[in-house]
């Protein structure tokens, strides 16, 4: 017949392929319900892919044909960009992912099914055997099943966070300075940092690192799809970050997305900074001498100094708030620097987030039990299932954002929190974190 293929088993299968594609993005759709616009790409590509599979089954001509290839070429090219450069006129697809099982399977099914149309065309007059066309039917609907199944643990990082304004001030070391605090020059003049309210109330030149007298309990949900990195730390994470640090090799974030110049410039004289000052520490008792003290946490020991909790100033290598020592077989080796923030800063301050782009996520601990012993706090452990501290303990609240800076070797790059229990809450799934080992990159 004029306008039709007589032979339509290649097609047919081209339209299983659609299906199974489109049966992805409807489950996509009902995973983006919070996010409009991904929402209404997903729906429409759902709508498009499942009718014209249909129609293609049982429909033979020109236009289906070109319906068709239009159609596929658009889901293949889209899936390519969203994994190379992202789709930068389409908020939320701003930032490129790395692939995941769920869209390369709906990727990969849209290009079977863009081959097969192709290949109905070519050879038209040489049918499909049944069986080959059955198995591959079945294949279809496996491969279809295996991507819905991915699709509900997938994560993405669209970086919509929202940065807030806490008044703080980056100096010509590096270090960043509270409002309020008043600044010594090197001629003995002073200026104090004027004060600027945030959405959190007012903010205070001191930091803690216990407060609260009521323990209280806190669920944390960790979502399916998360929405709280910035957009620096997601174009790191896309790009490879965090990445193993070594400090005997040259210091190098080339290729990672999310940072600019001036910010990698700051992160590496952060890094050698640190280096340079904590060399004064690497003994534990000369360190306790200088008036820190630990607070008992073991694995990977913090020491602090309250007098550099108090100081307004953080990031100041040559005042860090917390010294980190690696203990292994009786012996205490310095391996890292923890800088605290004021407490009333957020972790999403548009300072302390600006300073080195996507490679520093800062993270707080409020799940840590604390009580006094002979006067010192101490950690004693941290909050159980129930929500409850040990008894005689009470629970740190309103943590201050901190970050390492790690002067030894270490696989989830300079900036990478301990693990485990110390790990603190970074407000999203481990998975996405850019200073853990098991981020998802």
């Amino acid at each position: 017949m004029q306008g039709e293929f007589a032979q339509g088993d290649r097609l047919r299968l081209a339209g299983y392929a659609s299906v199974a594609a489109g049966s992805l993005h409807a489950v996509a759709a009902g995973l983006h319900a919070e996010h409009p616009n991904l929402l209404r790409i997903f729906l429409v590509m759902a709508l498009v892919q499942t009718a014209w599979g249909i129609v293609a089954t049982s429909t033979a001509t020109m236009l289906t044909v070109t319906t068709g290839a239009m159609v596929n070429i658009a889901a293949v090219g889209g899936w390519v960009l969203t994994r190379t450069t992202g789709i930068a006129f389409v908020p939320g697809l701003e930032i490129a992912e790395s692939p995941q099982p769920a869209d390369t399977v709906c990727a990969a099914l849209a290009a079977l099914s863009l081959v097969l149309i192709v290949v109905s065309v070519l050879a038209r007059t040489r049918p499909l055997r049944p069986s080959i066309a059955t198995n591959a039917a079945y294949f279809l609907a496996a491969l279809s099943l295996i991507g819905v199944w991915n699709a509900q643990a997938h994560t993405h990082s669209h970086g919509t966070v929202k940065l807030v304004d806490g008044g703080l001030t980056i100096d010509a070391n590096g270090v960043i300075i509270s409002p309020g605090t008043t600044v010594v020059a090197a001629d003995g003049s002073t200026t104090t940092i004027a004060t600027t309210s945030t959405t959190s109330g007012s903010s205070t030149s001191r930091k803690s690192t216990r407060t609260s007298t009521t323990t209280t309990s806190t669920t944390t949900t960790t979502p399916a799809h998360s929405h709280n990195l910035t957009t620096a730390q997601a174009q790191a994470l896309a790009s490879g970050w965090p990445r193993a640090f070594d400090p005997t090799q040259p210091i190098d974030f080339s290729g990672i997305g999310g940072v600019t110049a001036v910010q990698a410039a700051r992160a590496t004289a952060l890094i050698q900074n640190t280096a340079r000052d904590l060399a004064r520490y690497a003994n534990y008792a000369d360190a306790i001498a200088a008036g820190y003290f630990s607070i008992g946490d073991s694995g990977f020991e913090h020491l602090i100094k309250s007098s550099y909790l108090n100081d307004g100033r953080f990031l100041d290598t040559t005042a860090p708030e917390s010294l980190v020592y690696k203990v292994a077989n009786g012996t205490k080796t310095l391996v890292s620097a923890m800088f605290i923030a004021n407490p009333g800063t957020q972790v999403n301050d548009a300072t302390i987030n600006d300073y080195a782009g996507g490679l520093i996520q800062w993270h707080v601990h409020n799940n840590l039990c604390w009580r006094l012993v002979n006067g010192v706090p101490k950690v004693v452990g941290v909050l159980d299932s129930a929500g409850n501290c040990p008894a005689g303990s009470t629970l740190q609240t309103g943590g201050a954002p901190m970050v390492h800076v790690w002067i030894t070797a270490h696989p989830c790059g300079p900036f990478a929190a301990v693990e485990g229990v110390a790990a603190g809450i970074s407000d999203v799934p481990d998975s996405q974190r850019v200073d853990l080992c098991n981020a998802a990159h």
